[in-house]
C-alpha cells in the first residue's frame, strides 16, 4: 500500500464519520476544525514513521496526505450521514420540509422544492453534497496537513 494511502484512510475516515456526528459536528463550525484536525493526524501518521527524515520539511507530501484525507472523509461523511438521518440519530429532513413550507407560505413558487420534498431530487443532492464535501473537506485538510507538517517534521540533525 502506498506509504500516503494508509494514513491518509484513517484521518479521513475518522474525521468525515466525526463531522456527522451529533454535536461532535459542531466542533467544525470553529474554522471547519474537525477538517483540519484530520489532514493533522493524517500528516502526523505519515511522518511518525518516516525514516529517513530529508533535510527539508516535506510541505508537498503533506498537503498530498491532507488533500487524499480530505477527499476520503468527504466521500465517506455523506452516506454516514444519510444513515444517521435515517436512523433518527440525528436531525434533518424535518428542517427541510419546513424551510419548503415557508417558502409556499410567502407565496414564492420554486419549481424544484417540490420535487425534493417529495424525494424526486434526493440522488442528485446527495451526489451534489458528495461533491461539496469533497472539495471542502479538500481544501480544509489540506491546510491540516501543511500545518501538520509544520507541527511534526523534526530537521535531521546530521
Amino acid at each position: 500500500m502506498n506509504e500516503k494511502i494508509k494514513p491518509a484512510l484513517i484521518g479521513g475516515i475518522g474525521f468525515g464519520i466525526a463531522s456527522v456526528l451529533p454535536y461532535i459536528e459542531m466542533v467544525n463550525v470553529v474554522c471547519c476544525a474537525l477538517y483540519i484536525g484530520g489532514g493533522v493526524l493524517a500528516c502526523y501518521l505519515y511522518l511518525k514513521d518516516r525514516e529517513p527524515l530529508p533535510a527539508t520539511a516535506p510541505y508537498g507530501d503533506g498537503a498530498v496526505v491532507g488533500l487524499l484525507a480530505g477527499v476520503i472523509g468527504g466521500v465517506v461523511s455523506s452516506p454516514v450521514g444519510l444513515l444517521l438521518t435515517w436512523a433518527g440519530v440525528r436531525g434533518g429532513a424535518g428542517g427541510l420540509e419546513e424551510m419548503i413550507a415557508a417558502i409556499e407560505q410567502a407565496g414564492v413558487e420554486v419549481p424544484f422544492l417540490a420535487d425534493m420534498s417529495s424525494g424526486g431530487l434526493g440522488a442528485t443532492m446527495i451526489l451534489i453534497g458528495i461533491a461539496m464535501g469533497i472539495v471542502v473537506y479538500g481544501i480544509s485538510a489540506t491546510i491540516g496537513g501543511l500545518l501538520g507538517v509544520a507541527i511534526f517534521f523534526k530537521k535531521n540533525s546530521t
